[in-house]
């Protein structure tokens, strides 16, 4: 049985509040050829552009980690 509403509870405010304390935005600017060439690569490899970013975000910090301070 699906879960009722029960007051005023608004799914939409509370995953917008949510983001707000939990999630930030990555912007980068690159020339139209490189982006259409990386969108079409993507599209080829069946991978999501946030897929492949997120990987790449998560190489940097694992490697990062290995370098001695």
């Amino acid at each position: 049985m699906p879960k009722q509403a029960s007051g005023n509870f608004d799914q939409s405010k509370y995953q917008n509040d949510w983001n707000k304390k939990n999630m930030k935005r990555v912007s980068a600017d690159y020339r139209s050829d490189f982006v259409d060439e990386f969108k079409a690569s993507c599209k080829v490899l069946d991978l999501s552009q946030s897929e492949v970013i997120r990987d790449a975000m998560q190489r940097t910090i694992e490697r990062a980690k290995t370098v001695s301070k």
